[in-house]
């Protein structure tokens, strides 16, 4: 998108935007990647317990990285790799 046609966009057309979003796949036993730097994945969501591949798996993602274990609702768990890179470590944040 051009500059010029982003900055013809009003408050009024935002409704339509949001509204013809594509939503993300659910949670599952593979790790759904949000965001993903040249560090490695920084955000993600899955139902993988954090101490299983591909969890663990050396080279995909980068110290500070959060995963979201997504369990029934309301019970989901934030994890913060505390490792590094090479050796990830998760550490779940309460």
């Amino acid at each position: 998108m051009s500059r010029k046609e982003n900055m013809s966009r009003t408050r009024f057309t935002q409704a339509f935007d949001l509204h013809n979003m594509v939503p993300g796949p659910a949670s599952n036993a593979v790790p759904q990647v949000i965001y993903k730097s040249e560090d490695g994945i920084m955000l993600c969501y899955g139902t993988t317990a954090v101490n299983a591949a591909p969890l663990t798996t050396a080279g995909l993602y980068a110290p500070g990285c959060l995963y979201i274990k997504a369990l029934t609702a309301g019970s989901s768990i934030l994890y913060l790799n505390t490792g590094t890179k090479a050796s990830p470590s998760w550490t779940d944040q309460k």
